[in-house]
């Protein structure tokens, strides 16, 4: 390999290092929290929960027998 890849190959290795390490860290996005579509939740107002929520989960009581939502985020602009 020519000198030039090996800069752009390492710069591409840091890249992807670097990408990996400041993202693990993040929070899921609001419109990831559900399996719809970005439309469906804006329009239709439709969220089932996604296995992209690694959220904290809202434990319901054996004793109370009413069907928890979970709660609709509007879209910031």
């Amino acid at each position: 390999m020519s000198k030039s890849m090996w800069i752009i190959s390492i710069l591409i290795l840091i890249l992807l290092v670097s990408s990996f390490w400041l993202g693990k860290n993040r929070e899921t996005p609001p419109w990831m929290k559900c399996k719809e579509s970005l439309f469906e939740q804006v329009v239709l107002g439709k969220c089932s929960p996604s296995s992209f929520d690694t959220g904290p989960r809202i434990e319901s009581s054996p004793q109370n027998d009413i069907k928890e939502e979970l709660p609709f985020e509007a879209p910031q602009n």
